[in-house]
């Protein structure tokens, strides 16, 4: 989980909707209660430094959820009004190309990949007028991309991205401590594979690495 490269400039750049995290962890008195379990009953003989950990990790994610609601989301709707409200640009096409007239669009992905391939494969002197528009459609969608990076700096998203990052990915070392914590007894074992399911950890991440050496561990056979 340490290892997550997808940021939320990421997210905005490909149009992606981020979902708010979910909420933190349930605290119970003397204890952690993990909701995966069937019954919901509060494990016993957890180790403290384990119970720390899951705590550590509730604290982290409700941070982070907490300003995904309060902070993010809002700043990401404000960021997306805004872009919406930037205008597109129509170029209008040539006797050569029939095409809709609202075809070459700044907001038609297969118009500007017709419009870069005509620029590239053409001299930068060419004067074809198929190739004159493609230099205008480019320019437009350059032009646009511009005004919509300042709507968004108008309304702070980039800094907002980075502390839901922070915020992410602080719940994802949290939540990668929980695994790594070597576990003494058969309860922290429990304790932390179902803390593992309910969070849906990747096998591939090394938690099985994790719980054999925890068996291993326990099995007195850590040298091996």
């Amino acid at each position: 989980m340490k290892n997550s490269t997808t940021t939320r400039r990421d997210l905005l750049r490909l149009g992606t909707t981020a979902a708010a995290y979910a909420a933190g962890a349930s605290i119970v008195t003397g204890g952690i209660a993990l909701a995966s379990q069937a019954k919901g009953e509060t494990l016993e003989g957890v180790s403290p430094g384990l119970i720390k950990a899951i705590a550590a990790f509730a604290a982290a994610e409700r941070a982070s959820a907490q300003y995904e609601a309060t902070v993010y989301e809002p700043a990401r709707l404000r960021w997306l009004a805004a872009k919406e409200a930037v205008p597109h640009t129509t170029v209008a096409p040539s006797p050569n190309w029939k095409m809709s007239p609202a075809f070459w669009s700044t907001d038609n992905r297969e118009a500007l990949a017709i419009a870069k391939g005509l620029v590239g494969s053409h001299p930068r002197t060419s004067k074809n007028p198929d190739v004159v528009r493609a230099r205008g459609l480019i320019a437009a969608k350059h032009r646009r991309d511009r005004a919509v990076d300042r709507a968004g700096a108008s309304v702070g998203i980039g800094p907002c991205c980075e502390e839901s990052d922070r915020l992410s990915d602080q719940a994802a070392d949290a939540a990668s401590d929980v695994a790594a914590f070597p576990a003494k007894s058969l309860a922290d074992i429990e304790a932390k594979m179902a803390f593992i399911i309910k969070h849906d950890m990747e096998p591939n991440g090394g938690m099985m690495e994790h719980m054999l050496a925890d068996a291993r561990r326990l099995l007195g056979r850590e040298a091996r």
